[in-house]
Order: structure tokens, then sequence, then C-alpha cells
């Protein structure tokens, strides 16, 4: 376990301090400095110069009274849910309207018998969301339009290990419903990766060409959850799936917290493996300005792994601004340390560290990993007549 882990078993935190105003702008952010019409919380949004485009690549959806159920948990034993009401009001659109250009929407069944209905939610979902922006067109980094439709959503569907039926669940929501792939949460459901159970899933992952989003990292844990996420989820456990379906695409989310090092050395011998960065470098588990050890190692893996890393946030459930995670992510790849870090005895030039491998790296993560992996193509992105290279 390396420096800087969260406790084992997570205990309820308040949210972070509110920043600044403009503290996380950056050539992908700004911040307005008066709330108006569109934007009445003052959130930050992608600039309309940002040098490329983002896909968050981790945002949960549920029907209502399982959001609340979710929402209830969190309450109680992680932290308070900054947007319920964004949620409530708008689902996943929120990030839509403050510049994301998609976002890959999750959910996962916690018991046998819900996850086709979870599937048929969350393709219409899915569905309703790229109606509604179909004709929308997005302005590129240039400041001209492209003509063409986008899509803003895909969707990855779920299924309860062991549960009747897996394999005609999962070929429903990959060919009726077209989803883009699946998620499963070892802490929820409370199924090792690696168990028998989720053979039969894997296979028809790997018959349908579809990748699977698995939360089989052991953070971050905690008391209430039926069974101690410690002892069944693990690095090794990760290894032993890999290595029984090598033609399996699997994404470990949260850069596999706790054991970073370890999943950092698994993407070196397995190239199916993806993580993505969801809430790691948001300062809320751990401040890497406070440890600077694990923040330079994270770093350079960020750049030396950028191929298969991707940008996520877990909204609406985190605690603090939708982009504190892409701001810390920009600054660490940067060199310039945190940008949530709230130091007033120094003056930190953004960008002024800045390197020609880290511009690429964070192309890399923010879009085109997850175009990639989940199969949104840059016609459905609107990018195939301009992309950006200058970082």
């Amino acid at each position: 376990m390396c420096q800087g882990s969260v406790p084992q078993h997570f205990k309820f935190k308040q949210s972070p301090p509110e920043l600044p105003l403009g503290q996380l702008q950056s050539r992908f952010l700004e911040q307005q400095e008066q709330p108006n019409s569109t934007n009445p919380s003052k959130e930050y949004t992608v600039s309309t110069t940002a040098p490329c485009p983002i896909i968050d690549a981790h945002v949960h959806v549920f029907p209502q009274k399982l959001m609340d159920a979710v929402w209830m948990f969190f309450d109680n034993f992680y932290w308070p849910v900054r947007y319920k009401q964004n949620y409530l009001a708008s689902r996943a659109d929120f990030l839509v309207e403050q510049g994301v250009r998609h976002v890959v929407l999750l959910v996962y069944a916690h018991k046998n018998g819900i996850a086709r209905d979870l599937n048929k939610f969350l393709a219409k979902t899915v569905e309703d969301m790229n109606a509604r922006y179909a004709s929308v067109a997005p302005v590129s980094s240039t400041g001209s339009s492209f003509k063409r439709p986008r899509r803003v959503a895909s969707g990855l569907g779920t299924v309860m290990p062991g549960e009747p039926g897996a394999v005609e669940i999962l070929t429903e929501a990959f060919t009726t419903l077209g989803l883009a792939g699946i998620k499963m949460h070892s802490h929820v459901q409370c199924v090792p990766a690696n168990h028998s159970s989720m053979d039969e899933v894997y296979a028809t992952c790997v018959k349908f060409n579809k990748p699977c989003l698995i939360h089989a990292g052991k953070e971050p844990n905690s008391a209430a959850y039926k069974v101690d996420a410690d002892k069944i989820c693990d690095v090794g456990i990760v290894e032993d799936v890999l290595r029984r379906h090598p033609e399996l695409r699997i994404c470990v989310p949260h850069l596999g917290m706790n054991q970073y090092a370890e999943f950092f050395d698994l993407l070196d011998r397995y190239p199916n493996l993806y993580l993505d960065t969801t809430m790691v470098l948001a300062a809320f588990f751990q401040s890497m300005e406070e440890n600077k050890p694990l923040a330079e190692m994270i770093r350079l893996m960020l750049v030396k792994h950028s191929d298969r890393i991707m940008y996520g946030t877990d909204w609406p459930n985190i605690p603090y601004d939708w982009c504190r995670e892409l701001a810390n992510m920009i600054s660490l790849v940067d060199g310039d340390g945190e940008a949530s870090k709230v130091d007033g005895s120094k003056e930190v030039s953004k960008g002024s560290k800045r390197t020609v491998e880290g511009d690429v790296a964070l192309e890399k993560i923010l879009w085109k990993n997850a175009s990639r992996f989940y199969g949104i193509s840059e016609q459905e992105l609107g990018l195939e007549d301009t992309i950006s290279s200058n970082l």
C-alpha cells in the first residue's frame, strides 16, 4: 500500500471549503464573476477556447428512488452530495451545459431482478439526452461551429453477478438497447472480480466486444458495506481476471486507489487494462500538495500511461466543484502543483512548466482514450472536421 492511502474504513467527511473566485481557472476552465441566467450559481464552465474536448467517463444516473437511497448512504457514511439539486433538475445535462462534450453514464445493480429495468432506464436516458442536443452545433477552439449533430451521452448497463438470465440481460443491453459496455461494483455487489459468477459476464462482454468498468479497487471502503471491500478487492484479483480473460477490455476506477503503484505496474503488462482518475486528484481523500512523493509518482504515471487513463468525476455524487478533479489534473501534469491548494503566500504562473509531452498526455486522458475505449467516434463528437492539437 503506497504512501498517502485513505483509511481502510472511510468515515463521513464534510465538504472541503469553497475556493476563492477563479482559483481553478486555466486554459480549460473559466468562471463567471457574476451569476447569469444560464449559470446562476457561478459554476465553472469549459472555456470556448479550450485546447481539446472533454469526455467525462464516470457519471452516475439512477431512477430517482434508487438515487435517493444512494444519497442516503452518502449522507450517512461518505460525504455531502453537492449536486443533488442539479441532478433533480436536469440529470447529467448539467455537465453538458458546463461544456463537457460527452458523458458516459453508469448504473449498477445491487440485487437480483433489477438490472433489466435499470438498463432500460439508462438507454432511455441516453436516448433522450442525445435527442435534446442533436441539433446543437458545438463551438471549436478556433471559434468555428461544427455542422454535424453530435451525441452527448453513452451508457454502461449492468447485471447482478450470478442472477438468472444474466447472459440474456447483457445481450439485450448490448444489442436491443445499444449500451456501450457494463458497470460492475465489487463493493456493492459483494462479489470479487474473479468470482466464478463473473465469468459469464466477461465472456458476454468479449463476445460483443464491449468493455467492463468495475470498481475492483479497495477504496473508498466503508464499514457500512455488507462485506469488507478490503478482503474482496485487490490488484491480484484484477490480475487474475486479466490472465483468465485476455480479450476482455477492463477499466478500474479511482486509479485503483491505495494500490496506485501496483495498478500502474499492471498497465505495463496487460494492454487491455485501463484506469480512470475519478476523485483521486480532487484533494478530498488526500492532498497531493501535502504528499509530494505520491504526487510525483502519479504525475509521472499519468504521462507514461497516458494512452490508458481516462478522466472521470463521479458526478453528481461528489462534495466539491464538478471541475476540481479536472483542474488539479491539468495543474499536476503541467508541473504547477495542486490547483485547489489555497496558499496566498506564493504566486504560481499557471502553465509555465508545461511540456509538449504533458500536453499530449492531457489530450489522451481528457477525451481520446474514452473515445476509443467506449466506441465514441469523432463524428459522433462533432470533431471529424477539426481537432485542435494546440494544447
